[in-house]
């Protein structure tokens, strides 16, 4: 019937508002309850703060001993941002030039690397050309991509690992260990960074060297 409806609808609305008084009252209690243990944390440091201050300002304790105390608190502090100990001083001037030394002279080595490099591929790319090996070859290896390729080690657009990978090639040419140079030139295209194209080119003058040049040397 509508009136034992609406007696029932009265009575769950009743409790409801009891569920949300009780919410709102455990809710205030707890929120009281932080409050009073952050107060109380609060008022313990203070405490603690007035002690120290109270034995520093104490008669008892005397002048050197405060100095002694304030230099210890200041030397804490500068610590703590990174200021103090002599070894961290001798570091910080020393460590940089060392560092930019190094730099330099591993720059330096790479330069005169790429350089003798440049010379070496140019005289070789010369009589590779020279000698019509290049009609056998891949459309890749020719003359216009072996400038290129030159140009590249002019101009330093070479990574490094790649510039000591070449010298490691033209050492084993100079020293005529085709065997060693073999394994040195399939190192080299696993590991090279250039363009397919140029170190198919690297890989046809060193290969002309293995197959053509090394071994009349050789035989002479």
């Amino acid at each position: 019937s509508l009136e034992s409806a609406e007696e029932e609808y009265q009575g769950q609305t009743k409790r409801k508002r009891i569920r949300r008084k009780k919410q709102k009252s455990s809710f205030q209690n707890s929120n009281n309850l932080h409050g009073e243990q952050t107060e109380s944390g609060m008022q313990e440091t203070l405490v603690q703060d007035n002690l120290q201050l109270q034995q520093i300002d104490s008669p008892k304790i005397s002048k050197n001993k405060k100095r002694k105390m304030k230099k210890k608190r200041q030397k804490e502090k500068m610590r703590a941002a990174g200021l103090v100990t002599k070894t961290t001083g001798v570091d910080f001037t020393y460590q940089p030039d060392k560092n930019n030394r190094e730099e330099a002279a591993g720059l330096k080595d790479i330069d005169e690397k790429a350089d003798s490099i440049l010379d070496f591929l140019q005289a070789t790319q010369q009589i590779y050309f020279a000698d019509n090996k290049s009609e056998c070859m891949d459309s890749a290896v020719n003359s216009a991509t072996a400038q290129e390729l030159l140009q590249y080690l002019e101009s330093r657009t070479i990574s490094s690992s790649d510039v000591t990978l070449l010298h490691q090639l033209k050492s084993l040419v100079l020293l005529q260990d085709i065997e060693r140079l073999k394994d040195a030139l399939k190192q080299f295209q696993e590991q090279s960074m250039m363009p397919p194209d140029h170190t198919k080119i690297v890989t046809s003058l060193f290969h002309y060297w293995i197959t053509d040049i090394l071994p009349v040397k050789n035989r002479k």
